[in-house]
């Protein structure tokens, strides 16, 4: 990596632990000065911890005993995100929900970044495609919340969230560049995700 390119993909593979030694080094390095290097770093192991801690309820749920953990792979430079993604999704999601598969395959296929809902409802992230043509919203809670997209000052409705396990959750493909996604439980606005 030349000293003023950025480390790109090798983001998500850091919080992976994809990674060898030399290339943590060198991404380490890297994000010692430059600050959108270190907040997608940041952004990227926040994705990774939040699919962990769902895996984990998941298996509690299940009856599961053993942690997850992710197995350390031989990573080929040229490895798009996706193949990443589709390893950290593949081991994290349950197959029987289709909604989650669907949400799944549109990680696979695009980059994404992710924001965290913030008000008085129960903690909440959305996932979405850097591009805005597909939002993802996990809800930790069983409740269905409407999800509404703010652009320009109008409200946009996506949906419900729908319950599965302890949590709920939606996958809308609006091809809406939103600025704001409001969560609501009724007419009452209980968290807002800023979309950057």
């Amino acid at each position: 990596m030349e000293p003023d390119q950025h480390i790109g993909e090798s983001a998500e593979l850091y919080a992976l632990g994809a990674l060898d030694s030399a290339e943590r080094a060198v991404v380490d390095a890297h994000i010692a000065h430059c600050a959108q290097c270190l907040r997608r770093v940041g952004e990227a192991e926040e994705t990774v911890l939040a699919l962990e801690r769902a895996s984990i309820a998941d298996r509690a749920r299940a009856g599961a005993r053993a942690p997850l953990r992710f197995a350390r792979r031989s990573v080929v430079w040229l490895l798009p995100l996706a193949a990443a993604a589709a390893f950290i999704l593949g081991l994290l999601f349950p197959r029987a929900a289709p909604q989650r598969d669907i949400a799944t395959l549109a990680m696979i296929g695009s980059h994404f970044s992710h924001a965290q809902f913030v008000g008085s409802g129960p903690p909440a992230k959305v996932i979405y495609a850097r591009d805005r043509s597909w939002y993802y919203v996990i809800v930790a809670s069983r409740a269905r919340y409407a999800v509404v997209g703010i652009r320009h000052g109008s409200s946009i409705p996506l949906g419900r969230t729908q319950p599965s396990g302890a949590t709920s959750a939606l996958f809308s493909r609006p091809h809406a560049a939103f600025e704001l996604l409001e969560l609501r439980e009724g007419s009452t606005v209980v968290g807002r995700a800023s979309i950057r």
